[in-house]
C-alpha cells in the first residue's frame, strides 16, 4: 500500500495503519536522521520523535501531497536542531572549574579590581572577574560556577550597579 493510503486510514482512526506506516518507513526516517547527526543513538531518538510529531499532526497531513517526504523532513529538521544545539554546547575543563571554585585571589591587583574585591560579595566578585576580566561568556561562567545563565547575568548587573553606586558615594 502507498503511504498516502496509510495516512488516510490513520486519519480515519485505523491504529494498525500507523504500525504499517512505521514498519514501511522507519529505516528511511532513521537514516535521514543519521545522515545529519552521525550518531546511532541520537538518530534512534530522532526517529521516534519524528513519528510522534507526524502522528500528532496527522490531521493536517495531506495524503495527496507526499506525506512520506513530510515525514522525512520532520526527521531531518529534528536532526538539524540537535546538531545546532550540540554546537552551541559549552564544554568546560575540570581544571578551570576547580580553579574558579577554589582560588580566592582570581587575579586581584591594585586599583579597581581591589576596590571591587572590597565592595562586592565573593560571588559577585567571581562573576564580575570571569565576565569582565577573563572575558568568559555568561553561559560559560554559569557552567563553571554551577549557576543558571540568568543568575549569572543578574549577579553581574547587580555587581556593576553596586560598584557604580559606591564610586559615586566616594567622589
Amino acid at each position: 500500500m502507498d503511504i498516502g493510503g496509510l495516512v488516510r486510514k490513520i486519519q480515519g482512526g485505523d491504529s494498525e495503519a500507523f504500525a504499517r506506516l512505521y514498519e514501511e518507513t522507519r529505516r528511511s526516517v532513521y537514516y535521514t536522521a543519521y545522515s545529519v547527526c552521525r550518531d546511532k543513538y541520537a538518530a534512534e531518538t530522532i526517529m521516534q520523535d519524528a513519528f510522534v510529531k507526524f502522528y500528532e499532526n496527522i490531521g493536517s497531513v495531506d495524503a495527496k501531497h507526499n506525506p512520506y517526504a513530510y515525514l522525512l523532513t520532520i526527521s531531518r529538521n529534528l536532526a538539524l536542531n540537535l546538531v545546532k544545539r550540540e554546537k552551541s554546547r559549552v564544554t568546560v575543563e575540570p581544571e578551570k572549574v576547580d580553579y574558579v571554585k577554589n582560588d580566592s585571589t582570581l587575579a586581584r591587583d591594585d586599583g579597581l579590581t581591589e576596590f571591587a574585591a572590597r565592595v562586592l560579595t565573593e560571588r559577585e566578585f567571581r562573576v564580575l572577574m570571569l565576565c569582565a576580566v577573563h572575558k568568559y561568556k555568561r553561559h560559560e561562567v554559569g557552567k563553571m560556577l554551577d549557576m543558571p545563565t540568568a543568575t549569572v547575568t543578574w549577579t553581574y548587573n547587580k555587581a556593576i550597579s553596586k560598584l557604580k553606586k559606591k564610586l559615586e558615594e566616594e567622589q
